[in-house]
C-alpha cells in the first residue's frame, strides 16, 4: 500500500518532492517507492524530465486501479477498526461553470453524497479534460465547446456582450476586448464575432480566470463575452444596445466514471444555475 500511496501522490502533485512533502517522506524516498513498484508491475509508470514528470500510458491506466486498490484496504482496514473511512472524490470545474455558485454547489455534494471526502479543484475546462484523461480527476464539469468533444450535458447558457452600466463605446471606435486567455471558448466567439462584423478591436485586458474578467469589465476596462449567469454586479448586457454580433449559447458536459456521482454533481449545479 505504502508504494501505491507515493504512485497516486507524485500522480496528483506531479512533483517527487511535493510527493513527499504530503506524505512525510523525503524525495529520495519516494523515487525509491516508485523504482520498485515499477519493477513488481514490469512497466514505467512515470516519464521523468528534469523540469517534469508525466504520467505514461501504463501509469494513466494504472491510477484508477490503484486509487481503487487503496480504497479498498482503507474500508477493510477501518472496518475491521470499528470505523468507517470515505472515499475520495476529485471534482474538477471549469471556472465559467462554477461562477458565484460554488459555494451553493459545494454544499449540495457535500449533503447529496456524504460517503465520499470531497477534493474540488477550479480550472480551465481544455486541462481539467487532460487531467481527467489521465486519472487525477474523478469528474469534471466543464465547457463542451473548450474540448470539442460531448459529454453529459448539464446546462446550457446564453452568451453574452458585458460591460459595466458606466462603461460607453462609440461604435466606430477600435473595440476594446477584454477576454480570458487563448484556448478558451468564448474568446474564440468574441473574436470570430467581430472580425465577421468587420468591427476593429484591441485586447485591453486578458485574464487568468472569469473572476480577473469579472473585475476588469466592473472596472470599465471594456467589453467580454461572459455567461449569462456570470454578468458581475454593476454590468450589463451591451449587445443590442451596440448592435453587436449574435453570440451563440454554449453548453456545460460532465464526464465522470461513476454514475451515481454523475446524478449528484449534474442536480446540484441545476439547483443553483
Amino acid at each position: 500500500m505504502d508504494l501505491l500511496r507515493a504512485f497516486v501522490r507524485v500522480a496528483e502533485t506531479g512533483s517527487f518532492t511535493k510527493a513527499g512533502q504530503v506524505t512525510g517522506a523525503s524525495q529520495s524516498a519516494v523515487s525509491l517507492k516508485i523504482k520498485k513498484l515499477e519493477e513488481r508491475l514490469g512497466d514505467m509508470l512515470l516519464s521523468r524530465s528534469p523540469r517534469s514528470v508525466r504520467l505514461t500510458s501504463f501509469g494513466a491506466r494504472f491510477l484508477n486501479d490503484a486509487r481503487s486498490l487503496i480504497d479498498l484496504h482503507d474500508r477493510v482496514a477501518s472496518r475491521a477498526g470499528g470505523m468507517e473511512v470515505r472515499r475520495q472524490l476529485l471534482l474538477g470545474i471549469s471556472d465559467h461553470a462554477a461562477g458565484a455558485s460554488l459555494p451553493g454547489i459545494v454544499a449540495a455534494l457535500g449533503k447529496s453524497l456524504p460517503e465520499y471526502r470531497l477534493h474540488v479543484s477550479v480550472g480551465l475546462s481544455d486541462l481539467l479534460y487532460r487531467d481527467f484523461r489521465a486519472g487525477l480527476f474523478s469528474a469534471v464539469m466543464i465547457r463542451s465547446e473548450d474540448v470539442g468533444i460531448d459529454g453529459r450535458t448539464a446546462f446550457e447558457d446564453d452568451v453574452v456582450w458585458t460591460a459595466s452600466r458606466d462603461f460607453h463605446w462609440q461604435a466606430g471606435d477600435t473595440f476594446p476586448l477584454v477576454s480570458l486567455q487563448d484556448g478558451c471558448a468564448l474568446r474564440r466567439f468574441a473574436i470570430q464575432g467581430l472580425k465577421t462584423a468587420g468591427i476593429d478591436f484591441e485586447h485591453v485586458f486578458t485574464g487568468t480566470g472569469v473572476g480577473a474578467v469579472q473585475a476588469a469589465v466592473s472596472a470599465g476596462l471594456g467589453i467580454a463575452c461572459l455567461d449569462r449567469r456570470n454578468i458581475p454586479p454593476g454590468s450589463r448586457d451591451v449587445g443590442s444596445l451596440y448592435a453587436l454580433p449574435d453570440l451563440p449559447k454554449t453548453r456545460m458536459v460532465l464526464f465522470c466514471r461513476e454514475d451515481d456521482i454523475a446524478s449528484a454533481v449534474v442536480q446540484a449545479f441545476r439547483e443553483h444555475l
